[in-house]
Formats: C-alpha cells, structure tokens, sequence
C-alpha cells in the first residue's frame, strides 16, 4: 500500500493568484485611505484657524473690542474715539509675539499657522491669510468688530497661496505658491481641501466653504470686482443700489 504524499508549500500559479488579490484589494483601498488621510488633514486645517481665533480673540478683549490691521502705518495702531493709540498692534508677527510665544513667524515657524496640506511650507509664512476688506477698513488703524452687522458671516482669515492677506477679486491660475510680479495671486482663497477652503469669521468661529460659498473671482469669474467686494463675506456690508452676488 502507497503512502499518501503530504504537499507542502504553493505552486507559482498560487502565488501569482494570492499577489493578484492583493494588489487588486491595495488598488481598490488606497484612494479611500487617500481620502481619509485628507479629510484628516482638512479637519486639522479647521482646528488651526480655531486656534487662530482664538488668538484674535484675546487681543479683541485686550484691545476694547478692536481688530489687528493689515499694516501698522506710522505706528498708528488703532486708536479709541479720543483719537488716543490703544493698540499699535499689527497681523501676525506682534500676534505671534505676545499670544503664541514666538518671537517672530518668518524665523521661527509656529505650526498653527500651517496648513497640513500645505507644502510649500519653506518659502511663506502662514498658509491663512487676513482679510484685505477688513483690515484695511481701518486706513492704517484698526477697526471695532461691533461695527460689523453680521459677524458670523464675515470672513476675518481664509486659506490662500502663502499671503498674509486674503482677496477675493485674484484668482491663482497656477495653483501655487507664486513670486515676482505674480505675487499678488498669492492672496487668492486656496480651496485646496477637495474643493473646500478653512474660514475663521469674525465671531471667532471656523468653518469649511465649497467654493460656491465664496464670493472670489474663482467661484464667479463673470461678476465685477465691485459685486464680489460688496458682500457681507468679504466687507462685511452690502451697500443697497450696488452690484452685489445674492446670499452673500
């Protein structure tokens, strides 16, 4: 009587078939890890800016109610209805300064200032950019949060290219971070999250907008640059008799 032969190991025809599966299963669940690890990255990107406003919103409380501009010109500051500087205060380097212990953001990186998604971190600064519209309302000054209507409405910082304001009537065509005489796009929103950018408003709250939601060039390159500046998003006002894009 023959003793049963006992087989061990796979044949290459196997291992050919078990290596197929695998690589058809890793083909069918890296874009849902892909999707997943950038989803991560844009929930992260949110909790930057709530940390952000946070931070705008101590100097608010330490500066009676006034908002950081744009530029500190002539070291005017923002000054009280006496005309006397209470705050000579500016965006980002000060900011960083006194509420994120830094001593200044071009030397010293601060994490919260970058985008996840971001990688250019090496040639900007901050990948959220202040709002244009509303930090220079002030001329030079800073201006009081009760003056807007609809706070909760008005962007204060939103994603863009590496500037250290955002503006709503660029756009940027090349989709990074640009130099030279293209430095200007660099203020364009960046909807770098699937379609979706990060927005700190003026109530201290952040949110992600589909591009749809905001009233830039990209979303409606058919309006005027006076229709997208004439929105509660971007000014915080809409003045009646104007061009204006409806629900903005």
């Amino acid at each position: 009587m023959k003793t049963p032969h006992c087989r061990h190991g796979f044949t290459l025809i196997e291992l050919l078939v078990v290596i197929a599966i695998i690589a058809i299963l890793a083909t069918m669940l890296l874009p849902a890890l892909q999707s997943a690890r950038d989803s991560a990255k844009a929930t992260n990107c949110t909790g930057n800016l709530r940390q952000l406003n946070q931070v705008y919103m101590f100097y608010n409380e330490d500066y009676k109610g006034y908002l950081p501009c744009l530029d500190n010109v002539g070291g005017a500051g923002a000054r009280n209805s006496q005309g006397e500087v209470i705050s000579a205060k500016n965006w980002l380097n000060d900011l960083v300064a006194k509420y994120l212990h830094r001593a200044n953001a071009n030397t010293t990186p601060v994490k919260v200032l970058f985008c996840p998604g971001e990688n250019e971190k090496e040639d900007i600064t901050t990948s959220y950019g202040l709002n244009y519209l509303i930090a220079t309302r002030g001329a030079g000054k800073g201006i009081k949060t009760s003056e807007f209507s609809s706070p909760s409405r008005t962007a204060m910082l939103v994603e863009n290219y590496g500037h250290l304001c955002y503006y709503g009537g660029v756009v940027n065509p090349a989709g990074k971070h640009a130099a030279g005489s293209a430095y200007g796009n660099n203020r364009a929103a960046n909807f770098r999250h699937r379609g979706q950018t990060n927005v700190g408003y003026l109530d201290f709250h952040a949110e992600r907008k589909q591009l749809e939601q905001v009233p830039c060039l990209e979303a409606f390159p058919d309006r005027s640059e006076a229709a997208l500046k004439n929105t509660i998003f971007n000014s915080g006002k809409v003045t009646d008799g104007l061009e204006t894009i409806e629900g903005m």
